[in-house]
């Protein structure tokens, strides 16, 4: 049932008010009618005939003003017209305010103040309060499981080095080490947010939840903050933007947006605005492989010790039979404007195929001491079914939830030397000697840097991997149910994913009228928009000159000012976005770690979330099950967007995303870094939510109409007033001329002059005379006519049955 808003309302009364407007005048008539009689004075007879003839009454008795019959044609039509615009009219009365509706609406925008709005929800809850311990690094593959420490850039730590014969190296240090964060690094990469602003910088990063340790050699042997990770509540089936302590999370495309939460109070109505907020996004590309999994439900789970599966084959979708025989290069020239995702993860796609095709025999690989080349025979069709080495893990685990891992050709794992082909036993498996080396080299190919390449900009966080999709059901039936006998079909696809930083412009607004986060509400992020190059943001990051490998430290990077821009110790981009430098390897290959080594959120966050995000349907200790093992609903997400390769890329961004909100918090907001100020340290203008009148236009439509008639007559009238012999005195005439009280006295009184009198003459001279229809023809009541009145009258009687024809034309004048 629609609600009642003021348009409906002022509709209702206006009908109410129309139907009365109707009612009233009609049933007064009717009172009139049954007091008037027969006798009255002509005056009498004059003013009840405009109350009768302003009623309903002729046109629901169809008395004589209704008839059309010898009337004539402009005169009928203008009564028409008369008719019909009353009739527009009342509708437009009743229907116009119909459209009328009160809405909340932004109004124009003021300054108010604002203040912190603590997250009530399990991120609130599992947010410690903020640290005052500082920053600090490790460099030189200093995590603790793999060995050395080396001085960090621009660090006061002194270390002697040993190079030995047998090619070790040895660093002491006799000093200790310094953990600190030299203060120019602090000063260089805190620039570009000097300004006020909302946007936060690389050091308005903080681990969520930290503990603190100490070691011997470093910091003098006091206590430092590390970074630990624990999961919260998973977001990722939220779809939407939405607010928690120190962050907001974007679980529809993927990305966090770095904001500790302030509102502005004490609006009736709430209140919305606008800032700009540093976003951390991930960005993937998968390709298909055309390769799939296809496999059968058991008939009874009971008689299989397969878990229920059975007839695992790899069907050849077109990853074999249409395989490119040109080797892909993807377009590594330059990652901070292009970092060709989808080039990567299609040449890991093709290495995958054509790896794997060699191992069944499919094709072959060139040799120059037999004088072939590649691809010269192809032993496959579309729809092929490969058997699968008998070892492999056919457990519903295995087959019946999402697979992402950095390892190529995994369903291949179990037997690498080859297995026979029960429907021909002479083929030969593996001619080519294929192993797992040749599969691990296809991720670095992808990534396109190792832990040996120099820590700069051009090297940006990469991972690649297989995914291997949720199965979809291709027997009829339910897409959620395995039942038995169903037939299934698991997709497999190669991808590749990087981080950026970039700047969204995020609206938002808050209604205080229960003074709780719930209240607080993101509207839309949508990417910062700029005039020109010259108004796009100046990126930084670290440049060492090629001192460090991306396996000894990870690069610090933010928004520099444009004093920086030569600096020699800066590599700087000025673009929208900034493609996160470093290196997935070594411990943080393993995913987002438990505890870290070092107090640097903005350059490992990223490494270990997106590392996370490729260690898909296994036994990640401490983190969530992404696999959808264990969930109903997101197993049904993962089969959607797995459907796809256009979605399948979704995938990892929402992982990545879920495992970082729970990983790290802004904590700059409108008051500053920590919110800390008393006042806003930025200039922001809000727009209050206010009350307004709106109008559906499409209900105006009779009044329009209704206006344009107006504008019609109007005009008629304009022409008529300039017509000759029109005007008021005329219509004056008229006016008496059609009184009933006066066509009687003239009939009866002819000398008398009636029709040219004076309205006040007439109703002195004639207006009291009682006339009397009782006799079907009008009579004097109170006198006796005289001689010449009878003359007249009967004149007037010889004529009446001329004037019931109804087309006599009658003179006044």
């Amino acid at each position: 049932m629609a609600s009642l808003t003021v348009g409906y309302v002022a509709g209702i009364i206006a009908a109410a008010i129309f139907v009365a407007r109707i009612w009233a005048p009609n049933a007064l008539t009717f009172i009139l009618s049954g007091l008037l009689g027969d006798r009255s004075s002509a005056s009498t007879w004059t003013v009840a005939s405009r109350a009768f003839q302003q009623s309903y009454w002729p046109d629901i008795l169809r008395s004589d003003s209704v008839l059309s019959h010898g009337v004539r044609k402009d005169v009928l039509i203008l009564t028409k017209l008369m008719t019909i615009a009353s009739a527009l009219i009342a509708i437009a009365g009743v229907v116009t305010p119909l459209g009328l509706y009160e809405t909340l609406l932004p109004s124009d925008s003021i300054q108010a103040p604002f203040k912190y709005l603590a997250d009530t929800s399990a991120f609130g809850y599992g947010t410690p309060p903020r640290s005052v311990y500082p920053f600090n690094r490790m460099c030189g593959d200093g995590n603790p499981l793999h060995g050395f420490i080396k001085p960090c850039p621009f660090s006061d730590t002194i270390s002697t080095v040993s190079t030995f014969p047998n090619g070790t190296i040895s660093y002491n240090y006799p000093w200790g080490v310094n953990l600190s964060i030299p203060q120019t690094i602090v000063d260089t990469f805190s620039s570009g947010t000097d300004d006020q602003t909302t946007v936060s910088n690389y050091f308005d990063i903080q681990w969520r939840r930290y503990t603190t340790t100490q070691d011997d050699i470093l910091n003098n042997g006091t206590a430092y903050l590390i970074g630990t990770f624990k999961n919260l509540v998973s977001l990722i089936l939220n779809d939407g933007l939405q607010p928690v302590e120190g962050l907001i999370v974007d679980t529809k495309k993927g990305g966090i947006g770095l904001r500790n939460h302030t509102v502005p109070p004490g609006f009736q109505h709430g209140v919305t605005w606008k800032e700009d907020l540093l976003f951390i996004e991930p960005e993937t590309a998968c390709v298909n492989t055309n390769l799939t999994l296809d496999f059968m439900i058991l008939p009874s789970k009971n008689n299989s010790a397969s878990g229920g599966i059975t007839n695992v084959t790899l069907i050849d979708r077109g990853g074999f039979v249409n395989l490119n025989h040109t080797y892909p290069e993807p377009d590594l020239s330059n990652p901070q404007k292009n970092p060709d995702l989808w080039g990567r993860a299609y040449k890991a796609a093709w290495l995958n195929n054509a790896y794997t095709a060699l191992w069944y025999n499919v094709t072959d690989q060139s040799n120059a001491t037999a004088g072939t080349k590649a691809f010269s025979y192809l032993n496959s069709e579309l729809n092929k079914a490969f058997p699968i080495p008998t070892g492999f893990d056919g457990s519903i685990s295995g087959l019946d939830s999402l697979v992402i891992s950095t390892e190529y050709g995994g369903y291949l794992s179990n037997s690498f030397s080859g297995i026979t082909n029960v429907s021909d036993p002479a083929a030969v498996v593996n001619p080519f000697d294929i192993t797992s080396n040749n599969f691990s080299d296809i991720n670095i190919l992808c990534v396109g840097a190792g832990n040996g390449d120099y820590a700069n900009i051009t090297n940006i966080i990469m991972s690649c991997g297989m995914m291997r999709g949720v199965p979809q059901r291709q027997s009829p039936g339910s897409r959620l149910v395995f039942e038995n006998g169903s037939s299934w079909s698991q997709p497999i696809y190669s991808c590749a994913s990087a981080v950026k930083a970039t700047i969204k412009t995020v609206s938002l607004s808050y209604n205080d009228t229960k003074d709780s986060f719930a209240s607080l509400t993101v509207l839309e992020a949508q990417d910062k928009v700029y005039a020109d190059e010259s108004s796009m943001p100046l990126w930084g990051v670290e440049n060492t000159g090629n001192a460090y490998y991306m396996q000894d430290m990870n690069l610090i990077w933010g928004l520099v000012s444009s004093a920086y821009e030569t600096n020699p110790n800066v590599s700087t981009v000025r673009q929208p976005s900034l493609y996160l430098p470093g290196w997935i390897g070594g411990w943080s290959s393993l995913g987002m770690s438990s505890t870290s080594y070092e107090n640097l959120p903005a350059s490992d966050f990223s490494i270990g979330a997106l590392a996370s995000a490729y260690d898909v349907g296994t036994s990640n200790v401490g983190q969530s099950d992404y696999s959808g093992q264990t969930n109903m609903a997101m197993w049904s997400k993962w089969q959607n967007l797995t459907a796809s390769a256009d979605t399948a890329g979704l995938i990892p961004n929402l992982i990545y995303t879920d495992i970082a909100a729970a990983a790290v918090v802004g904590t700059k907001g409108v008051l500053g870094p920590g919110n800390a100020a008393k006042t806003n340290l930025v200039v922001l203008p809000v727009n209050p939510i206010v009350s307004k009148i709106r109008y559906h236009y499409l209900f105006a439509i009779p009044a329009l109409l209704a206006a344009l008639l107006l504008v019609l007559i109007t005009l008629l009238a304009l022409v008529t007033a300039c017509m000759r012999g029109a005007g008021i005195g005329r219509m004056r005439v008229h006016l008496n001329s059609l009184s009933p009280g006066r066509i009687y006295t003239t009939f009866l009184y002819p000398s008398a002059d009636g029709i040219k009198m004076s309205t006040k003459d007439w109703g002195k001279q004639l207006g009291t005379k009682t006339v009397d229809l009782s006799a079907g023809s009008p009579m004097f009541a109170d006198a006796k006519p005289l001689e010449e009145n009878k003359i007249e009258s009967s004149h007037h009687k010889g004529v009446e049955s001329n004037i019931l024809s109804g087309e006599r034309e009658v003179l006044i004048s």
